[in-house]
């Protein structure tokens, strides 16, 4: 299994969090991590060039930095988000991370491997931190979100080391419709009739 955590910050308590849940989900010798802790060379917000929604994300002025992350994102089979909370919500360099990533969202342009992940979210004060994230990447078809408080944080553990739990009847259809609005195959999890492997 992979994972790929992200890290609100590049100092404090998100960075150490971050680096407590890599380090168990590594005690596995199954396991494989990527760690990335924001800003991460993203030294300036996005200017919404549009660029990424026309299939150019590889000409945006950033995609050095921001492309090796996602392709880990995409490769991975759970991805968890730390992040710091700042008057209640996630903090800046999050933010500015997700704009880069915001062509990814249903009727943009989604991918399919988001319908299949798993995302745990953990924020380090207010759930409403969390929440923040958690919307945005359910916008880009992932059905399986989880959202934590920093009380609950060694629950991402378990939860990057257990496996998923057959999708239930309401899931699937959720998945189902979906794939259908994005235009996708429908994932082999949903015992669909799409190009996924069988």
């Amino acid at each position: 299994m992979k994972a790929t955590i992200i890290g609100g910050a590049e100092t404090g308590a998100a960075a150490e969090l971050s680096r407590d849940i890599t380090e168990s989900i590594l005690a596995s010798a199954d396991n494989t991590a990527d760690m990335w802790l924001l800003p991460a060379g993203i030294n300036s917000f996005c200017t919404d060039c549009g660029d990424c929604y026309e299939g150019r994300e590889t000409s945006c002025r950033h995609a050095r930095e921001v492309m090796p992350i996602l392709k880990s994102m995409l490769s991975s089979d759970i991805i968890v988000i730390v992040t710091p909370e700042l008057m209640g919500h996630t903090t800046a360099p999050v933010l500015n991370f997700l704009d880069y990533l915001a062509y990814l969202r249903i009727g943009s342009r989604p991918r399919a491997e988001m319908l299949t992940k798993r995302v745990v979210v953990i924020s380090l004060g207010d759930k409403r931190a969390a929440e923040d994230i958690a919307d945005c990447v359910s916008s880009w078809g992932v059905c399986d979100v989880r959202v934590l408080t920093r009380s609950s944080a060694p629950a991402a553990a378990r939860l990057a080391l257990s496996a998923p739990a057959r999708m239930g009847f309401f899931a699937r259809l959720r998945m189902r419709r979906i794939a259908k609005k994005a235009g996708l195959a429908v994932p082999r999890i949903c015992g669909g009739k799409g190009n996924a492997q069988k």
